[in-house]
Order: structure tokens, then sequence, then C-alpha cells
């Protein structure tokens, strides 16, 4: 994901540094510990039912490095933060993704609709327990390294905060890495330039198949990413994976029934017309800077 704004993060009390635990060596026992730690947080502060707030804090907490750019240990100053200052982050954060990535707004939008609606504001301490929770786990010590590539966090998350009736109903099964990445081995890639997954939920087929692409010298960014799943927030999840796995902007998202004849079609053109209409509020946003600079001359 893009690197949080320097601005946006306090700066870092290094002489009471806050204390937490080694990372674990594994990435997905790692993944599991944070996604149990947010859904005691998020259950105890809140309660049961809506999942987009603790997995859109993680999302958030995703922009943060390991390490700021004065060498501290960046959870640290967020830990400091108040709800309003970690939604103030939240917003910054999102505003700058989808500013640079206009295309993925409908896809990211069931995740992350609640930081920006005034009307959110009950829920703002909630996400802001979830988020100390996430932090005292070491997050950014998983999704702020290389390590991030090894797990699908937000999978955990989600298959953690859903009842287990929910997801069989839905038909959801969180696939463990190791697995995942041996299905990918054994369906092999054959050097082709599009990754079909009609049932990707959170992307953990996609996240498999970027690795075994990075073990044999190929980068995940020159190939074109198709996926579909009926669940939109899986969909979101996996739209923001695709940023933390680094698979490049090639990413053509679906959220509906694979079972619909030219979902691929629909989706790569929603993707081309979000990135023209992006294109010409650019442009009309420079004339109109280009003409108020005229007149204050």
């Amino acid at each position: 994901m893009p690197s949080s704004p320097k601005k946006k993060t306090p700066p870092c009390s290094s002489t009471h540094p806050r204390k937490r635990p080694v990372p674990l060596v594994n990435a997905e026992m790692h993944a599991r510990k944070i996604a149990e730690a947010v859904e005691s947080a998020w259950h105890g502060a809140y309660g049961s039912g809506r999942f987009d707030v603790p997995l859109s804090v993680i999302a958030t907490l995703a922009a943060l490095p390991q390490k700021d750019s004065h060498g501290h240990d960046a959870a640290d100053a967020a830990s400091e933060w108040t709800a309003d200052e970690f939604v103030d982050y939240a917003r910054h954060t999102w505003r700058s993704i989808t500013r640079a990535r206009p295309e993925t707004i409908h896809l990211l939008y069931p995740l992350i609709a609640w930081i920006f609606d005034d009307a959110e504001t009950s829920v703002h301490p909630h996400a802001h327990a979830v988020a100390q929770a996430a932090l005292r786990a070491g997050q950014p010590d998983l999704t702020g390294t290389d390590r991030r590539f090894d797990t699908d966090l937000l999978g955990n998350v989600l298959m953690v905060l859903r009842p287990k009736s929910a997801l069989q109903a839905q038909g959801q099964f969180y696939t463990p890495a190791d697995i995942s990445k041996l299905i990918a081995q054994m369906v092999g890639l054959d050097g082709s330039s599009d990754v079909l997954e009609p049932m990707m939920g959170t992307g953990g087929m996609l996240r498999a198949a970027a690795e075994v692409m990075r073990e044999e010298g190929r980068d995940p960014r020159s190939v074109r990413w198709v996926g579909c799943d009926i669940d939109e927030i899986a969909v979101a999840c996996a739209t923001v994976n695709s940023m933390i796995w680094g698979l490049g902007s090639d990413i053509v998202f679906y959220g509906g029934n694979a079972l619909t004849l030219g979902w691929e079609g629909r989706a790569l053109a929603q993707r081309e017309h979000l990135r023209q209409v992006a294109a010409g509020v650019e442009r009309s946003r420079k004339l109109l800077a280009l003409i108020a600079a005229t007149q204050r001359q």
C-alpha cells in the first residue's frame, strides 16, 4: 500500500517506548494472533454485527511502516493517537489511495464508507479500540514489512469475525497460506498474462500465485489479476490485499455472481469508465486552478 503521509504521524515518544511482544516468526500464526485480538476488541467494545469497521481499521493500519522516517517504531506513535486522530489518519490515508487509484473506489466503498460518514461518529471509539488492539499485537511488524507477502491478514480477520454458521451459509472457508501455495504450484501459471480466480474471497489464492511468481523470478505486476466474489466485503478486502501484496494496478475485480456471463467484461468496462471520469475531474481541477491563478494576477 502507499506509504502513510508523514504529516499525519505524530512524533514517537522515544523516552518510554511501548513494550510489544517479539513478532512471531510464522506470518500465519502472527496474522491469527492479530485477528483474535481484533475480534476480542471489537466484540468487547461494539458487540456482534458489522464487519466493515474492524476490517477497515486493519486495512488502514497496513499503510503504517514498521519504522517512521526517524527510525522509531511507528506503532509507538500510533498508540498515542486519540480516536479522532486515528479517524483523521484513516481519512487522509484513503483519500490518498483513492486519488492514486480512482478505479478502485467502487470496490473499496463497502469497507471505507463509514470513515467519511459524519453520522458514524459513534463507532469512532470502537474503531480506535480495535486499532489499539492490533497495534499491541504487532501489526506493523507484519504488514509494515516484507512479511505481509506471506499471509492474508484481512482474510484471517474476516474469518474470525464472522460466525461459523454465516461462513458455512456463504460457502466461505479460509485456506491456509501453505495449502494455497501448494495449489498454486500444482496448477502452474505457465507464463500466462492473466491470473483468474472466479471465487477469490479475500484473495488468498492470488497471494499464493504471486508468491510462486516471485520465487520463479517473475514480477506479479507484469500480469492482470482478475477476480470475482459475491461478497462485496470480501472483494473490498481483496482490493486492499492487492495493494498490500504488490500485485500492481492491473486489477479487474467484480462484486457479483461468477456464474453470470460476461462479468469479466463488465468489471473491465467499469474500471476504465472510472479511470476516464477521474482523468476528467483532474483536468477540470487543473483548469479551475489556472483560471483562479489568472484572476489573481
